[in-house]
């Protein structure tokens, strides 16, 4: 079931409000060049035919000129930012994404059963104990957080193998990680169902984003199968350090 055209509206405001365009940047073929609120880093979202560009406001002049470099839409972007802004002694220092941007609301999530449960204070100890068997990369990128009440987890055999945080409503992300040896067997689905299930229990007007890299086909599989709707594609770029 595809989002809502009220849901959709919803996203796109929330994104021009963080990103300082207007709503319509992403229904109209082009690119769009705002002024974003990092000093050193270029965040460039991607819906169809449209792309917004948000660089650094002192380089927004460099980039706006060199529109034409961003003209075919792909992510990451990174050589399109080396071209637009080679004449300024700047460069890109580092490369995030593309990543896929999905979104649900109520009616369009496909919840499943599990044993998954929200845990409490108690399980704190179990919760660390996860965060030691799952690699430190894994566990950046997904930042879980223990939250009683609306961090997610699924226990087996006493020990929690699997976790999905809430960020903020009304538009929280949902983070999860699973220990590397249960990975495959679907828990990671149970976490992210529950999380966001409890999203729609405390807002039942929510719009829950789920962010993955777009290489990785299972975690978009399983998002997908939850009701998740690829809404847009999205990089960040940061700068090396010292470009004026």
């Amino acid at each position: 079931m595809a989002l809502p055209p009220d849901t959709e509206d919803r996203i796109a405001r929330h994104w021009a409000e963080r990103l300082g365009c207007s709503p319509a940047a992403f229904r109209e073929p082009g690119v769009t060049v705002v002024a974003g609120s990092a000093d050193d880093t270029v965040r460039l979202l991607g819906r169809g035919d449209a792309l917004v560009v948000a660089a650094p406001a002192r380089l927004r002049a460099a980039v706006e000129s060199h529109r034409d470099a961003f003209a075919d839409g792909s992510l990451p972007g990174g050589d399109a930012v080396d071209r637009a802004l080679a004449d300024r002694d700047a460069s890109v220092d580092g490369v995030y994404g593309p990543y896929w941007l999905g979104y649900v609301d109520e009616p369009t999530f496909s919840p499943v059963e599990s044993g998954a449960r929200l845990l409490v204070g108690a399980d704190e100890p179990a919760f660390e104990r996860l965060r030691e068997r799952v690699p430190e990369d894994d566990w950046a990128r997904a930042s879980p957080v223990f939250r009683p009440g609306q961090t997610a987890g699924l226990f087996r055999d006493d020990d929690l193998v699997g976790v999905a945080t809430l960020t903020h409503l009304p538009f929280p992300d949902v983070g999860v990680v699973v220990d590397p040896a249960h990975r495959g067997r679907g828990d990671g689905r149970a976490v992210v169902s529950k999380a966001t299930a409890t999203a729609f229990g405390i807002d039942a007007d929510a719009i829950v984003r789920y962010r993955t890299r777009e290489s990785a086909a299972a975690s978009v599989a399983l998002a997908a199968s939850l009701g998740y709707e690829r809404w847009a594609r999205s990089a960040v770029l940061t700068l090396a350090q010292g470009s004026p």
